[in-house]
């Protein structure tokens, strides 16, 4: 008869230890201020729970305000908690079962006390585990951020010169802190964190056609080229939704998702994207005529104008027979932009309306070039020695498919 496996299951946490866990205000008092309206008394147990129970493990009274030495130690220790099994050099049952932190999810979740053997049961569960490494993560974030609006806030009722001066470097060294913690993040939730949610574009479209003589076989001289563009200025508001769901073979319910749930809500407060003011922006836009409103597949909301005004298309000729380099890809792209900068309709409203609002949005240019003979058109850019790996061929034609060519002068 084989020996049966023994469990330190530590911190059990019960139905009922929530229950009383909801009349107890263990808050700290730089979350008084926040609001975590969001937050069912449920998840809010969860939460306070789970972050005395870090503080706990360092003998860390949770409700402290600490100084920034008290909080990288803590930050440090919780890391180095978190990650033992990689400073050990490897992963194996005994290094993840004797982990602190990891035990705190078997103490909330007991049915998957046997989450670190290799049988298929804990395999198929190993997302859920990611879940509540994020959310670990989730919540030494949501401190960093507590101490950089502290610290903050202090800078600014201080007359002290040289205390002002400390705080700014505390506030920046926490800010770096936060930079590095975000890293360990799974890439969704990280690209959610750190996007900004809107897009400001302004996008020029660009033909051109040259104009050559064949020297041999194989080489082409150009004479001059020509160009027509229009612009146009878009805004995108970027979805907010976080996609949490979780797919083994069929849609289920995780029996951790009041943890996916506390994880999702943490996230919309430390992006603090000022989704009210997103909100009044998009009923703002709907509302003027001139403006096209296309949902994208991803859910994103894009406004660009309803039509072109064809008297805009600005038309230029280029004579190169004396300097056959000014044909490039570069050049095509600075003269074209200088050009259209200050002619880019919608985004003056675009902005001002923004700036109203107190928004920053992404700034991103695009230029979309467009020939109708590319073989020779592109081949004859003076560097497309330096570009010609960014395209594709396809039926003798060079495009992009997939990708962008980035541009900075």
């Amino acid at each position: 008869m084989k020996n049966k496996k023994r469990y330190t299951i530590v911190n059990y946490i019960s139905k009922d230890v929530f229950d009383d866990l909801k009349q107890i205000k263990i808050i700290h008092p730089l979350i008084k201020n926040l609001n975590l309206e969001g937050f069912n008394p449920r998840e809010l147990a969860v939460f306070f729970t789970l972050r005395s129970l870090l503080f706990s493990l360092l003998k860390i009274n949770p409700s402290e305000i600490l100084v920034y030495t008290q909080l990288k130690y803590f930050l440090s220790k919780i890391l180095t908690i978190f990650y033992q099994f990689n400073l050990d050099g490897y992963v194996n049952q005994q290094n993840m079962e004797l982990n602190k932190i990891f035990n705190i999810f078997r103490s909330f979740y007991p049915y998957y006390k046997d989450v670190f053997s290799q049988d298929k049961k804990s395999l198929s569960c190993n997302h859920e585990l990611e879940h509540f490494h994020n959310l670990i993560i989730l919540i030494l974030l949501f401190e960093i951020e507590l101490y950089i609006k502290h610290f903050s806030l202090c800078e600014t009722e201080i007359e002290d010169e040289s205390e002002k001066d400390l705080l700014k470097e505390t506030v920046c060294l926490l800010k770096q802190e936060k930079s590095d913690l975000n890293k360990t993040l799974s890439g969704g939730i990280r690209v959610t964190l750190s996007r900004n949610r809107l897009v400001l574009i302004d996008r020029i479209y660009l033909g051109f056609d040259t104009e050559y003589k064949n020297i041999d076989s194989q080489t082409n001289d150009i004479l001059c080229y020509t160009t027509a563009s229009i612009c146009e200025g878009l805004l995108k508001i970027r979805t907010d939704s976080v996609d949490f769901s979780l797919k083994d073979g069929k849609v289920y319910s995780p029996k951790t998702a009041s943890v996916i749930t506390i994880g999702v809500k943490l996230i919309r407060l430390l992006r603090c994207k000022k989704d009210r003011e997103l909100e009044k922006l998009d009923d703002f836009l709907k509302m003027n005529g001139d403006l096209e409103r296309v949902i994208l597949n991803n859910g994103d909301v894009l406004y660009k104008q309803t039509s072109f005004n064809v008297n805009s298309i600005q038309t230029d000729f280029y004579d190169v027979r004396l300097k056959k380099s000014q044909f490039s890809l570069k050049n095509l792209l600075e003269t074209t932009i200088n050009s259209n900068k200050e002619s880019i309709p919608n985004s003056k409203m675009f902005r001002d309306y923004t700036q109203k609002l107190k928004l920053k949005p992404f700034f991103r240019p695009e230029c979309y070039l467009m020939a109708h003979f590319t073989a020779a058109d592109v081949s004859l850019f003076s560097d497309f020695e330096q570009v010609k790996n960014s395209f594709t061929v396809l039926n003798k034609s060079f495009l992009t498919l997939n990708q962008t060519l980035s541009y900075k002068k």
